[in-house]
């Protein structure tokens, strides 16, 4: 019933062990995974931080180019307001001319007409008589002709006067509509250009927008990087959180509440049976030499079982050849005992075994190899045993 009881507590312990190395792994398993998620993120924020800031260039090019186009179109509009200021000046011009041609047609009219009005008042008001009265028929022709003549001058005056007038109002013409065309390009300019900038100020708020996308990113990029520190940090302490109850678990079940030392000549037989080599030197009359026997071979019936001769650990599980599977059990205090030619184990290694609890079986050799070791020495199993078999 004892025993009963022990095993169902190491079974408990076990339990609750390996529970707790599967909530440490667990842990790691979903720290790892939190790290490779971030790591996607930070991959795909990067990804988009290239994204925006290729945007961003685009952007910026757009704007420059908008502002060279405004600038370009200033220039015009100053070009413009140049030709318009001319053309204005030429038309001041051109309408003074107007204005003094006209002056000087009304002058001519207003002399030819008081030159007539003179003659025709020195001749009792009759221009007729002032001609055929003359005194001779040469003074009249001259009379005439100097009438003529006077009349020929200001008549070329006045039609030489109006070719210029007609060419003045010809220019005013064309020099207006000119003045409108300039007038209609800069108008269409300056609407060019409250249309740049309207598209300028779109594309500074765009590249305003995106450089908030972009530093928010960034931002973050940053927080996630944070993250993933504190979490390597978290993994690693969850590691050494791990090997730390694994250490400490490995204590609990290596500890032996009993010292082997006390027990030399009192344990029991690993297995019933009959020594049939002694520990220490030995003739081997096949190889006719002696050679050292470093424990003492038991010879069994297979399938016999195999018992830990006292409490203790296991802590090798091994194979070796010409002896077949081997258990080492530490004792602790440098105390461990080792059996060979075993087969069908019933333990495993890192797991603690009572004094009398089956181990294994005996193989298919029907012998069992026996040491003890104590303090880095190979000791007499018999001595430690107790007497009979």
């Amino acid at each position: 019933m004892k025993k009963l009881k022990f095993y169902l507590i190491i079974l408990l312990i076990t339990s609750l062990a390996f529970n707790q190395d599967q909530s440490f792994d667990k842990s790691i398993k979903d720290t790892e995974e939190q790290i490779n998620r971030l790591k996607a993120s930070i991959n795909s924020g990067n990804k988009e931080v290239e994204k925006l800031k290729t945007q961003s260039k685009k952007t910026k090019d757009i704007i420059e180019l908008t502002r060279r186009n405004i600038k370009n179109s200033n220039a015009l509009i100053n070009a413009y307001d140049k030709k318009i200021s001319l053309y204005n000046k030429q038309l001041v011009n051109l309408e003074n001319a107007i204005i003094r041609n006209n002056q000087s047609i009304n002058d001519i009219k207003k002399s030819y007409e008081i030159r007539s009005i003179s003659l025709y008042k020195n001749r009792n008001n009759d221009l007729s008589n002032y001609i055929f009265n003359s005194k001779s028929f040469s003074q009249m022709i001259y009379r005439l002709k100097y009438f003529n003549i006077i009349s020929e001058i200001n008549q070329k005056s006045v039609n030489k006067i109006k070719t210029t007038q007609k060419f003045n109002r010809q220019k005013t013409s064309e020099i207006s509509g000119l003045l409108d065309k300039v007038e209609e390009s800069k108008n269409y300019k300056k609407t060019e250009i409250s249309s740049l900038n309207q598209k300028k100020r779109y594309q500074e708020k765009l590249l305003k927008q995106l450089k908030k996308e972009e530093n928010e990113v960034k931002a973050e990029i940053a927080i996630q990087l944070q993250q993933i520190d504190a979490l390597e940090k978290l993994r690693k302490q969850i590691i050494a959180d791990k090997e730390k109850y694994n250490e400490q678990q490995l204590a609990s079940l290596k500890r032996i509440d009993k010292d082997i030392r006390n027990y030399k000549g009192k344990l029991d037989w690993p297995v019933q049976g009959k020594v049939v080599k002694s520990f220490g030197p030995q003739w081997n009359p096949r190889l006719n030499t002696t050679l050292d026997n470093p424990g003492i071979d038991i010879s069994a019936r297979a399938t016999l079982p195999v018992k830990s001769v006292f409490d203790g650990y296991v802590s090798t599980i091994t194979f070796i050849a010409g002896y077949g599977t081997t258990v080492i059990i530490d004792h602790n205090n440098s105390y461990y005992t080792v059996f060979t030619h075993l087969e069908n184990l019933l333990i495993s290694e890192n797991m603690n075994v009572k004094e009398g609890q089956n181990i294994g079986y005996v193989s298919n050799d029907n012998i069992i190899h026996f040491e003890i070791w104590g303090n880095n020495q190979k000791l007499n199993p018999e001595k430690w045993l107790v007497n009979g078999n």
